[in-house]
C-alpha cells in the first residue's frame, strides 16, 4: 500500500505478473485490432494501382453513384441528429418521459439495419402497410380490382428510401445516447436556470443543453455518416439501383472475375474511405463556423429565441420516424404470420405459423452460424475491455491513446475488407470461421468498449478499497466487488456487442465468401425475390437475436442502480 484509505493517491499496489498484465493491456489491444484493419488498408492500397483509378473513373454513372452516396450519408445524418435532438428537447425536463423514449429507442436500436430495411421496404412499398392503411382515396381501380399507386418505392432513383431508412434505423441510435448525454451534464437544472430567465423550454434545451452535450455526440454522429456511406446491406433492400450507390458498385465490382475491375472496386472502396474523411473534417469545419460565428448568437442574445415551434415540429416528425420504425417491426410481424394478404386488405385474411416455422427450421444452421459468429467476438471483447478499463484506471494517461480504438467506427467497412482478401487467400483463411471472428471483433470492440466505459469508469471506488484494506488481493477485490457492482453494464455492453456481431454482413460476403450464410445475408438475398412472406421470416428471426440478448441483459439485476436509489 502507498497511503491510507481515502488519503487522495491512496492506491493498492497490485501483484507483478498482473501490473505487467495491465501495462501490457493497450498493446494486446492493438495486436488484436490493428491487423485487419492496418493490413486491410495496406492491402486495398496496394490492390488499386493508378489504372485501377482511371478505369473506375470511367464507369457509367460513376460520378452520380459517389454523389448519391455522399447525399444519403449527409441527409441521413443532420436528420437523423436534429430530430433526435429535437425529442430529447421535448423530454429534457420530463424524467419519466425521458426513461420511457430511452427504453424504446434501445429497443429499436437492437434491430439489425438489415431487419429495418425490410420492414421498411415493406412499409412504405405502393402495396405496403402505409397504402393500404390509407384507404380508397390513395389507389385506383380498374376492372373491378384496386391498383396500388404507381410510386418507385422503394429505389427511387435519389436515394430517399435509404435515407429514410437509415433515419429509422440511426436517430433512436442518437436519441438513446443523446437523453444519456443530457442526463450526465445534469440539463434538468440548466434547463430550470434558463427557463427562469425566460426562456421557453426548447429553445433553452438548444442553447443551453445542446453545446454541452455536442462533445459526447460527436463520435457517435461521425460513426452515423461513416455508416451511411458506406452501407451495402440496406442500399441493396431500399436502392436506388441504377445507379446504386459507391458501396454497392464497389461491392459489385471487388467480385467481378475480370482482376483489372477487382481492382478498380478495391479504388471504390479507397474512394469511400477518401469521402468518409473529407466528411468527418467537413463537419469539424462547420463545428468551428458554428463556435466562432453562431455561439454568440445561441447564447448571448437572449432577446430573439430559437424558433420553438420549429423544434416542436421537428419533435413530431421525430415521433412519426419511431412510430415508423415500430411500424416496421410490426410489417415483418404481420407478413410472417400471414396466410393470405391482398391488397388493399389491410389486415391479412388469415393466419399461419406454417411459412414462419418452416423458414426457421431453413435458417436454423444460419441462426446458430450468427448466434456463434457474434458470440464469440464478444467473449473476446468484454475481458479486453475490462483490461482496458483497469489499465487506464490505474494510469490515467493510458487514456489518451485509446482514440485508435474508435476508428473501426469510422472507417467504411469495405475500405479494409477489399484489402483483407488477398492476404486472407493466401493464408488459406478465407471462408473460415476464424478470419470470420477476426473481422467481426474488429467492429464489435469499439461498441463494447463505448458501452461500457463510462458506467465502468463513474463506479464507485471506495467499496473496492475497503476490501483491499481488509487484506483481499487486487484480483480478490474486484471479483468481490467490482464485478457485481459493474455486472449490469457488462451483460448491457455484451448484448449491444452482441448485436453490432449479428448485423454484420459485408464480412461474410467479402472474408466469407458466401460459404458462412449468416441470418443477415440470408435476410438481404430473400428480401430480393418474390415472396415476401420469406423474407419477412428471415428478417423476423435476423431482429429476434439480439433482441434475445437484450432481454436476457435486462433481467441481470443492478446492485449499482438499487445501491444509488438508497
Amino acid at each position: 500500500m502507498t497511503g491510507l484509505p481515502g488519503a487522495g493517491d491512496w492506491r493498492p499496489a497490485a501483484p507483478p505478473g498482473r501490473s505487467r498484465l495491465l501495462a501490457l493491456a493497450p498493446w494486446i489491444a492493438a495486436a488484436v485490432l490493428a491487423p485487419p484493419l492496418a493490413g486491410g488498408l495496406a492491402g486495398a492500397v496496394a490492390t488499386a494501382p493508378l489504372s485501377a483509378w482511371r478505369l473506375l473513373a470511367a464507369e457509367p454513372g460513376i460520378g452520380r453513384s459517389i454523389l448519391l452516396s455522399v447525399l444519403v450519408a449527409v441527409a441521413a445524418t443532420v436528420i437523423s441528429a436534429a430530430l433526435a435532438g429535437a425529442i430529447a428537447a421535448l423530454v429534457a425536463a420530463r424524467p419519466v418521459r425521458a426513461r420511457a423514449t430511452e427504453r424504446l429507442a434501445l429497443v429499436l436500436v437492437a434491430a439489425p439495419h438489415a431487419a429495418v430495411a425490410v420492414g421498411l421496404a415493406f412499409l412504405i412499398a405502393p402495396t405496403g402497410l402505409l397504402f393500404r392503411l390509407a384507404g380508397g382515396w390513395i389507389y385506383t381501380a380498374a376492372d373491378g380490382r384496386a391498383l396500388p399507386p404507381d410510386l418507385p418505392l422503394p429505389g427511387d432513383s435519389w436515394g430517399l428510401s435509404l435515407i429514410a431508412g437509415l433515419v429509422v434505423k440511426e436517430m433512436p441510435f442518437l436519441l438513446a445516447l443523446t437523453i444519456a448525454a443530457q442526463q450526465r451534464v445534469g440539463a434538468r437544472a440548466a434547463l430550470d436556470r434558463a427557463r427562469s430567465l425566460g426562456w421557453p423550454a426548447a429553445s433553452a434545451w438548444w442553447r443551453v443543453v445542446a453545446p454541452q452535450i455536442w462533445p459526447l455526440l460527436r463520435l457517435p454522429v461521425a460513426a452515423v455518416a461513416v455508416y451511411g456511406l458506406g452501407t451495402v446491406d440496406m442500399a441493396l433492400v431500399l436502392g436506388p439501383s441504377l445507379p446504386p450507390v459507391l458501396a454497392v458498385r464497389s461491392l459489385s465490382l471487388l467480385f467481378d472475375p475480370d482482376p483489372a475491375r477487382a481492382a478498380a472496386g478495391a479504388a471504390a472502396a479507397l474512394l469511400q474511405l477518401v469521402l468518409a474523411v473529407a466528411l468527418i473534417l467537413s463537419g469539424l469545419a462547420a463545428e468551428r463556423l458554428v463556435r466562432r460565428g453562431g455561439a454568440d448568437r445561441l447564447t448571448v442574445r437572449p432577446r430573439r429565441p430559437l424558433a420553438p415551434f420549429a423544434s416542436r415540429l421537428a419533435a413530431g416528425l421525430g415521433l412519426l420516424v419511431l412510430a415508423m420504425a415500430v411500424l416496421a417491426v410490426v410489417t415483418l410481424v404481420f407478413w410472417a404470420g400471414a396466410a393470405v394478404w391482398r391488397f388493399p386488405d389491410p389486415l391479412p385474411a388469415g393466419w399461419s405459423m406454417a411459412r414462419l416455422t418452416g423458414m426457421a427450421a431453413d435458417l436454423a444452421p444460419a441462426a446458430r452460424a450468427s448466434a456463434l459468429y457474434a458470440l464469440l467476438p464478444v467473449l473476446i471483447a468484454v475481458p479486453l475491455a475490462l483490461l482496458l478499463l483497469e489499465s487506464q484506471a490505474r494510469s490515467p494517461a493510458r487514456a489518451v491513446g485509446e482514440g485508435p480504438i474508435y476508428l473501426p467506427l469510422l472507417l467504411p467497412p469495405a475500405a479494409f475488407l477489399a484489402g483483407l482478401q488477398g492476404p486472407v487467400l493466401r493464408l488459406g483463411l478465407d471462408g473460415t470461421g476464424l478470419a470470420l471472428v477476426w473481422c467481426h471483433l474488429a467492429t464489435v470492440f469499439p461498441y463494447v468498449f463505448l458501452a461500457l466505459r463510462e458506467s465502468y469508469r463513474r463506479t464507485d471506488q471506495r467499496p473496492r478499497r475497503l476490501a483491499r484494506s481488509l487484506g483481499r488481493s487486487g484480483f480478490g477485490a474486484w471479483t468481490a466487488v467490482m464485478l457485481p457492482l459493474t455486472v449490469r453494464p457488462l451483460a448491457v455492453a455484451a448484448a449491444i456487442g452482441f448485436s453490432a456481431g449479428v448485423a454484420q454482413y459485408l464480412p461474410a460476403v467479402m472474408i466469407g465468401g458466401g460459404r458462412i450464410p449468416l441470418l443477415a445475408t440470408e435476410a438481404v438475398a430473400t428480401a430480393a425475390g418474390l415472396d415476401r412472406r420469406a423474407a419477412a421470416a428471415a428478417a423476423l428471426l435476423l431482429a429476434m437475436l439480439p433482441a434475445a440478448g437484450f432481454l436476457l441483459a435486462s433481467l441481470i439485476p443492478d446492485p449499482a442502480g438499487r445501491r444509488r436509489c438508497r
